[in-house]
């Protein structure tokens, strides 16, 4: 080997050493901390999945489908989707269904959701309900007419006596 290329080669080397042996290097602080020095692994035990004792799936060509499962711990979920209004500018898949489960307290939890071209809404006993309050200001939202959530400027904004001294600045040059 020519010695430029001996010498490049020992850099790299080097530095592949030094960077190992900064990426293995780990420090003991624990007399910092004033605890003694244990290796302590926590690892979580094994567990073995719930068996699933139902299952059911179906699918068709449009998008809609249909599912059930049930496992052997109590959870159960049903769902189904339809396509409404197919080929139409409103097409939009329809998804509906529901899942419970046994709770740490022993307490089965259900909830119903349905999720289409106005979102996704879940309900169930264990869930909040919206306050009065915020329910009538949305619903009264989304009825004005003017709002269709598109941003138009008004034409004749910059038109108001505030506006008119820096207007008439910026027209002199």
């Amino acid at each position: 080997l020519a010695p430029q290329q001996a010498s490049s080669i020992m850099k790299v080397l080097i530095v592949a050493v030094a960077l190992f042996a900064v990426a293995a290097a780990r420090p003991d602080v624990s007399h910092l901390l004033g605890q003694q020095h244990h290796h302590h692994h926590h690892q979580q035990a094994y567990v073995q999945p719930p068996a699933i004792l139902r299952q059911v799936q179906e699918t068709s060509e449009q998008g809609d489908y249909k599912y059930s499962f049930k496992t052997e711990n109590g959870i159960e979920a049903t769902g189904q989707a339809l396509l409404k209004n197919a080929g139409s500018k409103d097409e939009a898949l329809v998804s509906e269904g529901s899942y419970s489960y046994v709770g740490e307290d022993g307490q089965t939890y259900t909830v119903n959701w349905t999720a289409d071209e106005f979102g996704f809404r879940a309900a169930g006993a264990h869930i909040p309900e919206i306050p009065e309050e915020i329910r009538k200001g949305l619903e009264q939202s989304a009825n004005e007419p003017e709002d269709d959530g598109q941003y138009r400027e008004d034409p004749n904004a910059y038109d108001r006596p505030q506006f008119a001294a820096q207007q008439q600045a910026y027209r002199r040059f």
